[in-house]
């Protein structure tokens, strides 16, 4: 007999009660079965446990009517027009059934969250490939025999009270297996409230999106918080942002983005179009240190400064664009916090602005430029979404 190495408690630790369930002794069983499965080279066990735990929950979740995975793929195909970011969905893929090709999501996924490799993990690593594999041959027996765990059936489709919601949404934001990967590093440091301002799992969806997806009881809407209109701007911040959005506009023929080569040319622009003063309380002189510069407006933000990274956009008005430079640094933009502001990044990644950008090794180009935006927001999260 083989050495248990996943306990009840650590089935327990993903998911939103205390106290064993009669189906909950079958998962942890086959979560073990997974964890012996799970032979590749270089992996710690740490992630090994999450990668069972996580492909038995996901079996869980499909027979129990949980909908965390079909509301996962469900927003992909509305997103990007198919229920997988990476992975071919042909005519075998079930939605409603187990798929290896979501387990090659869901390892990816994990592995690549995990932070255990200084460079981004392949979608198509054989190693991912290898693995799905054998969990998929498990899985596939056990679908036919796992018991439903009648807890999680519609789990979210409402709550008993603001305590009962509270406990969903906490379990929902950063501790079940589909969003505690990329919740890991922040779970501690999160605040109640701020949960409803960061957005949570693969696709970088915040709470209130998350539970509009799964569930359509409107009763949601009465928790505090989770709802919340966009705010406002004072009327002399929106005038302020208008006029810069008019001034810049006029100064450059109708475009909305300019790119500047050094500080010499950040300034004559703040003080020549934007008409902002000549001194250096207006204009900027920390930048004084920095290679070059993009500005972007819209009329309601106003605008956005970026620095450095010039070389990295094929924009046909960037004189600074460098392919090899691109080459080597474009990925950066979709995966480095604070780096690309989200509204330029999104711009970019629209108008074919990154064709440079693929993994770090060179690899894969195709994949990559198909899957900019996805990959954006599951590496960015608030740093994507946020403005």
């Amino acid at each position: 007999m083989k050495q248990k190495n996943i306990y009840a408690n650590d089935w327990l630790q993903i998911h939103p009660y205390t106290t064993l369930q009669p189906s909950d002794i079958y998962f942890v069983e086959l979560a073990n079965r997974l964890f012996h499965a799970c032979t590749t080279t270089g992996l710690p066990e740490a992630l090994r446990k999450k990668l069972a735990l996580y492909a038995s929950a996901y079996l869980e979740d499909q027979i129990s009517g949980l909908q965390l995975w079909q509301s996962f793929t469900g927003e992909h195909q509305r997103l990007y027009g198919t229920m997988l970011p990476f992975y071919t969905i042909d005519a075998s893929y079930y939605p409603d059934e187990i798929n290896e090709e979501d387990l090659r999501f869901l390892i990816w996924n994990t592995w690549q969250k995990a932070g255990i490799t200084s460079s981004y993990l392949n979608p198509e690593d054989t190693r991912i490939t290898n693995l799905a594999q054998s969990f998929y041959s498990i899985l596939d027996k056990a679908y036919e025999e796992a018991p439903e765990n009648p807890v999680l059936k519609n789990y979210f489709a409402s709550f008993d009270s603001e305590t009962d919601a509270d406990r969903k949404l906490t379990w929902l934001f950063g501790h079940t297996y589909l969003t505690e990967p990329s919740m890991y590093p922040y779970i501690n440091h999160v605040a109640p409230n701020d949960r409803f301002i960061m957005p949570t799992g693969p696709l970088a969806l915040f709470l209130h999106e998350w539970i509009s997806i799964l569930s359509d009881n409107t009763d949601w809407k009465a928790i505090k918080g989770l709802f919340t209109e966009e705010p406002v701007l004072p009327p002399h911040i929106a005038a302020a942002n208008e006029k810069i959005y008019r001034d810049f506009t006029e100064g450059t023929d109708g475009t909305s983005i300019v790119y500047l080569n050094g500080y010499g040319e950040l300034r004559r622009f703040l003080v020549d179009t934007l008409h902002w003063q000549d001194d250096d309380n207006h204009t900027l002189p920390q930048m004084k240190a920095h290679r070059n510069f993009i500005l972007m407006t819209n009329p309601a933000k106003g605008i956005l400064l970026a620095k450095d990274i010039c070389e990295y956009i094929a924009d046909k008005n960037n004189p600074m664009y460098d392919h090899s430079l691109a080459q080597a640094n474009a990925f950066r933009l979709l995966t480095e916090e604070s780096l690309c502001p989200p509204d330029l990044l999104t711009y970019c990644i629209r108008n074919g602005l990154l064709p440079d950008a693929s993994l770090p090794e060179g690899k894969n180009t195709d994949l990559i430029q198909k899957n900019l935006d996805f990959i954006a927001r599951h590496a960015l999260l608030y740093y994507y979404r946020g403005d």
